[in-house]
């Protein structure tokens, strides 16, 4: 009985060391990637700025996914762009801060886009 117990103790024991060793190993090699360059200036400016640092969480047509949905909502949620500018700089809940990232031009410019390409 005890040679029964040891055996179940010494295979957790090995299940537990590799669990830590994946995690480990998963934890360094899984790091997250460098934001996409965006362009200082240009017509299009917001809508690249929308491609490569929202549309991860809010969809590519603002449709939502991890973050909510901007698409024909984001005027009636947000009537002054200041607000929306303000939540762009400074981050709410999960959403990060992009105002290290981008310049207040730039928030204008995505902040603009999402009003008037995506409603």
């Amino acid at each position: 009985m005890l040679r029964t117990l040891d055996r179940v103790v010494r295979a957790v024991q090995v299940l537990a060391a590799v669990a830590t060793a994946a995690f480990v190993i998963l934890l360094f090699t899984n790091e997250p990637q460098k934001a996409a360059p965006v362009p200082k200036a240009g017509a299009d400016v917001g809508q690249a700025i929308f491609a490569t640092r929202c549309a991860s969480c809010h969809g590519a047509d603002g449709g939502g996914g991890f973050g909510p949905t901007l698409a024909g909502v984001i005027a009636q949620r947000y009537p002054d762009p200041a607000d929306e500018a303000a939540i762009v700089a400074n981050g709410r809940g999960a959403m990060p801060t992009f105002a290290t990232s981008l310049t207040p031009e730039q928030i204008d410019a995505v902040v603009t886009y999402t009003r008037t390409q995506l409603g």
